[in-house]
């Protein structure tokens, strides 16, 4: 029975880990097996060998103002109890002032907050059945970001585009339940907010901002980033799991989806994730693909309707290309843990992408760097990154485009110091050859704020 559970909760940290953002970095903690390896989501439930594990990750709201998980504390000691049972609350508010120090189209330093909040219950440790999971969130974003000002094609702070890029309002962006029917096999079925998952950069609430380091931009034609989806999880072996999701391809966080699902585009998502240990260290290397039949305006056609289209907001008459894919590759390696915590250590990750590039004007894209936690005594909750962007933009823009426009780069380092377990402040440095051929070299200075409630 041992064994039963050890696998449930491994696949189960997986799926959530490769279908959700989770909203927020404690939901990721239990997922793929390190944030992934699930920060070592069993080892941080403070459970006893042969317990039933937690679907929920585990949090301590105990200790008083400057050792709780939350600002709030422990509500009297209700919300402990809640979490012990495997239900749990979240409250988060993200805060980012950035702009750009040179380069770039403008000098201002806009604010841009986004508040998030979520229920999830673990219906084995609420002691109804097991192997369920159950999960709702909704997201509040307001105010204005620097994407716009770089020059950049790729957004320079992440947290903006959710629920909806650019846009105040307040979105249900997840619904969902996952169920394992058996140990190697479990369904998902639901609303979805869906991310990329690595170790060390795909938490844009205490990582990397840059969306190069959080997001695979070949996805971007083929993978909404909020929808309906259903999907299927295999693990055949221990050290493979094979996910497999049917996603609206138009689907949105402000919009329910139910009008377009399976009808004006389905995409196909399946990925392969293989977790390997060299020399006892843990790492975790993804390969997957996506295909869509959502229609879309194809490139390779005549400049002056395309950007007539563009002005005019009408595609009348453009030729449209009926299908559209990407092949993605991404890997993290730790290369040293700390003794005794196998989630505070530093490694390597990287990222590939690659498209046909005729409706997607990102063409390839990679990425690699080094990130890390708890190296520096006494500061074990305290992160850092440095990584390096190359986006390859597609050769068949229409030559009015492609005129202006060339393929960018960019670096960014970050540390991100946890004041205490819910403050995180988090200086973010980004210098950046922009796509724009007219912006000359782009520097992002900014200062992000997570506040857990």
């Amino acid at each position: 029975m041992h064994t039963f559970w050890k696998s449930w909760i491994i696949v189960t940290s997986l799926t959530i880990m490769t279908f959700t953002g989770a909203g927020a970095e404690e939901a990721r903690s239990a997922a793929e097996v390190p944030k992934e390896h699930a920060q070592e989501s069993a080892t941080a439930t403070n459970q006893t060998a042969g317990e039933m594990p937690r679907l929920v990750p585990w949090l301590d709201y105990t200790g008083g103002l400057w050792h709780s998980a939350g600002l709030t504390g422990d509500w009297g000691g209700t919300r402990q109890q809640l979490m012990d049972k495997g239900i749990r609350f979240d409250v988060s508010l993200i805060q980012t002032l950035q702009g750009n120090w040179a380069g770039g189209t403008d000098y201002d330093y806009p604010y841009h907050g986004n508040m998030r909040y979520g229920f999830q219950i673990d219906t084995g440790k609420a002691g109804l059945w097991p192997g369920g999971l159950f999960v709702a969130r909704g997201e509040t974003r307001y105010g204005n970001s620097n994407n716009l000002n770089t020059g950049a094609l790729l957004p320079v702070n992440t947290v903006s585009l959710f629920p909806v890029p650019e846009r105040d309002l307040t979105a249900l962006t997840d619904l969902y339940y996952l169920q394992f029917l058996a140990p190697w096999v479990g369904v998902v079925a639901g609303k979805m907010s869906l991310r990329e998952t690595n170790v060390f950069a795909s938490n844009e609430t205490e990582q990397f901002m840059n969306t190069a380091f959080n997001f695979n931009a070949a996805l971007a034609t083929t993978f909404p980033i909020d929808a309906l989806a259903a999907g299927l999880i295999l693990r055949p072996a221990e050290w493979i799991t094979i996910p497999t999701m049917v996603i609206d391809s138009e689907g949105t966080a402000d919009h329910s989806g139910f009008d377009t699902v399976f009808e004006r585009g389905t995409t196909v998502y399946q990925q392969a994730i293989i977790q390997i240990k060299p020399l006892g260290l843990v790492g975790h290397q993804r390969i997957g693909w996506t295909w869509s039949d959502r229609s879309r305006i194809q490139f390779e056609q005549n400049s002056r309707e395309v950007v007539g289209a563009i002005i005019t907001e009408s595609t009348a008459g453009l030729e449209r290309k009926g299908h559209d894919w990407s092949f993605l590759y991404d890997f993290d390696q730790y290369f040293y843990v700390v003794p005794g915590k196998q989630d505070r250590g530093f490694g390597l990750f990287g990222r590939f992408g690659l498209t046909n590039g005729e409706v997607n004007p990102v063409q390839e894209i990679y990425s690699i760097g080094l990130g890390g936690k708890g190296l520096v005594p006494r500061r074990d909750n305290d992160s850092f990154g440095v990584g390096y962007y190359y986006l390859a933009i597609s050769d068949k823009l229409p030559r009015v485009i492609e005129r202006r426009a060339q393929d960018e780069q960019g670096v960014e380092l970050y540390y991100n110091i946890a004041i205490t377990p819910w403050l995180h402040i988090t200086p973010d440095l980004q210098v950046i050859e922009p796509a724009s051929g007219r912006v000359d070299t782009t520097v992002v200075a900014g200062v992000r704020m997570k506040i857990d409630f």
